[in-house]
């Protein structure tokens, strides 16, 4: 557990914060150099660079050779002659630091840590920065921690109640380890126990350690920003960790020879996955409200309880339901995904008609799904997800065609995923995930209506974490509570849903703890997953899963990887 400490923002310029940066030298790897160019781009001022003026070890060649650790040879030459990932590129950063002061400076070592003369303690001091980003100097102690308003932030690609030490994102890989934690901390003088300012999660990659560093290290740029304007808008904060894990080093030779032999393993069981191991949806209606499985979890309704769609062909699922009463009927909408066209559709049952019926009301071209509904005077709205259109679109429901009109874009530009939309506080709250994270960032936006211009919130994205950011339904009230119903896609896709309630909403704040886990049944014929949860005052719909095989979700996975090869 941490102790948060809230603290309160002294007098600032309002519209940004004034940093300087600790390098080695001014060829920086790439994902350093995004971070800086977000930083910038998103209004905060790079003041000063102090780079490492230290001379480079010229031991004797014959010295190296006898104090050599060979136990480590294998890694060391590996990631210095073979490791090529593309965060780790070199990249020049004279163009994005401009005219900023630089300063050169020798560092004296003590023990493992580096100390900063007084002469350049003073210097940079005079600047009066806002925080320090530590991009270099290794190891440092003493009172170039207390330079800056807000001290010196340097980057953990771990979770640290988890792996200490190092290589970065590399041991979740290597363990394996559902989930690779990565956090922006405030050094102090004592190793490894930094404070806390962001954490995030993301789902260990785990037949790649290439893309797992990547996805760790691009996918953390925006964290020093997300801190700045947390700064700006008086929500600062720093966590205490208590981690009491020992710090762990680079492997040995043998771990060395287990890992590539782990990875040759692990990347063919995930491409034989990808083409024998498909997932199967289906949605289950109950009729009973979904109140009552907040007081007792919906993993104890027996199967019997649960009435599931019946399939068209055994190449198509059924997911994400959404239920609304509408004209004196209850209509449930939910994605009728084939394996054969590689897209889904939306459909639609009635109570009327004993949910028998399937009526598709909307398809195209490109790959519908979450189709989210909603009444507003009296019309019913429904938004899709429908990421292949670069936009999130409005549609009407006509009830004479059983089918949903166009009626406008709400935002363009945007891959969005699982759009929510709901009215808070006097403002209309659109909550989405992106393409290329879409399971890890949160992002809000926000308007006078549910149809008018959508505002980003100042702090996008709200939230980062691969256990429940992706939205899994419409959000509710609940005893007072506003509930938002995530996934749960840590060990995997869509595993269990997570009820959080939202304890602050505003345009500058975004906060929630979560409430209440819904997994399951163990009896249930799909107990692989869940991943929606919606209801009304006489139904409950969710999505169940499992994993089969499918001649034609065989077949175009297998087109899809000979694609991607040519």
């Amino acid at each position: 557990m941490k102790k948060l400490m809230m603290h309160s923002t002294p007098d600032l310029t309002p519209d940004f914060l004034r940093f300087g940066l600790l390098c080695n030298s001014l060829t920086l790897e790439k994902w350093q150099a995004e971070t800086i160019k977000t930083l910038v781009n998103g209004g905060m001022q790079l003041h000063l660079v102090v780079v490492n003026d230290n001379q480079t070890d010229k031991t004797h060649f014959r010295d190296k050779i006898q104090h050599y650790n060979y136990s480590r040879l294998l890694f060391n030459f590996w990631s210095r002659f073979i490791f090529r990932p593309e965060s780790k590129q070199g990249v020049d950063i004279s163009t994005i630091i401009g005219n900023c002061i630089q300063i050169r400076c020798k560092t004296v070592a003590k023990g493992v840590f580096n100390i900063f003369d007084n002469q350049t303690i003073e210097l940079i001091k005079q600047e009066k920065l806002d925080f320090l980003l530590r991009f270099g100097f290794n190891i440092i102690k003493g009172e170039i921690l207390n330079c800056t308003t807000y001290g010196v932030w340097s980057f953990h690609h771990d979770d640290e109640e988890v792996i200490r030490g190092g290589p970065p994102a590399f041991w979740e890989v290597y363990k394996p380890i559902d989930t690779n934690g990565v956090i922006l901390q405030k050094l102090t003088d004592s190793l490894d126990k930094g404070l806390i300012l962001k954490k995030i999660h993301f789902r260990t990659i785990k037949h790649s350690y290439k893309a797992n560093l990547n996805q760790a290290y691009f996918g953390s740029t925006f964290m020093p920003l997300s801190v700045c304007r947390d700064i700006l808008n008086g929500n600062y904060c720093e966590a205490i960790s208590t981690s009491q894990v020992k710090v762990i080093h680079p492997p040995d030779n043998t771990r060395m020879v287990k890992f590539i032999l782990k990875m040759g393993y692990r990347r063919i069981q995930f491409h034989l996955k990808m083409l024998f191991r498909q997932e199967d949806w289906v949605t289950g209606i109950i009729h009973q409200s979904g109140a009552s499985y907040i007081n007792d979890s919906v993993q104890n309704i027996s199967p019997k309880q649960i009435y599931w769609l019946p399939k068209p062909t055994s190449s198509c699922y059924t997911a994400d339901p959404f239920v609304i009463d509408y004209q004196g009927d209850t209509l449930v909408f939910f994605e009728l995904y084939d394996y054969a066209t590689g897209k889904g559709v939306i459909s639609m049952v009635k109570a009327s008609e004993n949910f028998q019926t399937f009526h598709e009301v909307l398809s195209s071209e490109n790959h519908f799904s979450f189709p989210f509904v909603l009444e507003h005077k009296q019309s019913l709205y429904c938004i899709p997800e429908s990421f292949e259109s670069n936009g999130i679109q409005l549609y009407q429901y006509d009830n004479q065609l059983n089918k949903l009109i166009f009626v406008r874009t709400l935002l363009d530009g945007i891959q969005a995923i699982d759009p929510v939309l709901f009215e808070y506080d006097g403002l209309w709250w659109l909550l989405i995930t992106l393409k290329d994270q879409p399971s890890v960032h949160l992002y809000a936006y926000y308007a006078n209506n549910p149809f008018g211009q959508f505002l980003p919130h100042a702090n996008n994205p709200v939230k980062s974490s691969i256990f429940d950011a992706r939205s899994a339904g419409k959000p509710f009230t609940f005893n007072g509570k506003l509930i938002r119903p995530a996934q749960d896609c840590g060990k995997d896709y869509g595993m269990a849903v997570i009820l959080n309630e939202i304890t602050q909403l505003t345009s500058t704040s975004f906060k929630e703890i979560p409430f209440q886990t819904l997994k399951p049944g163990p009896e249930w014929p799909f107990h692989d997953g869940l991943h929606t949860f919606n209801s009304n005052l006489d139904y409950t719909v969710i999505d169940a899963k499992r994993f089969t095989f499918t001649w034609s979700g065989f077949k175009n996975q297998l087109l899809s990887k000979l694609k991607i090869r040519r």
